[in-house]
């Protein structure tokens, strides 16, 4: 089992003035928001799901995550979202699949993705290996 090396506490305060907003069109086709950070990502799925859970292994990025009525923010890593099994309609990333340890994500996703669910993994750029 790998550690969260937490890259993001130490400036999770100034974090969403310099991160790029995302489409409000890819919120209307795509709610557990993966490695939510600050929000970002969740309060767009708020304005279509009922309820959305948000996971961030930080608990300083989760702390400074905008408040929303139907975003319920929890401190989990990507690996160990402590959801209950087959629970999740759609599992959102948004700009963090490079820090997962990608082999015990997908067996998580697996594991609480509803039977005809579905997930997304978005970026700013092209995602491919780097090199």
């Amino acid at each position: 089992m790998s550690a969260f090396k937490d890259h993001f506490s130490s400036a999770s305060d100034q974090y969403a003035a310099y991160r790029p907003d995302y489409p409000a069109t890819l919120f209307a086709w795509l709610a557990w928001d993966c490695a939510t950070g600050n929000g970002q990502a969740a309060l767009g799925l708020a304005q279509h799901f009922h309820q959305v859970i948000a996971t961030d292994a930080s608990a300083e990025q989760v702390r400074h995550a905008v408040a929303h009525p139907v975003i319920n923010y929890r401190v989990a890593p990507a690996e160990a979202s402590g959801l209950a099994d087959y629970s999740i309609d759609l599992v959102a990333v948004a700009q963090a699949a490079h820090w997962f340890d990608l082999p015990r994500f997908y067996a998580e996703v697996s594991r609480v993705l509803k039977p005809g669910g579905a997930i997304a993994l978005w970026g700013y750029g092209r995602m491919g290996a780097a090199g």
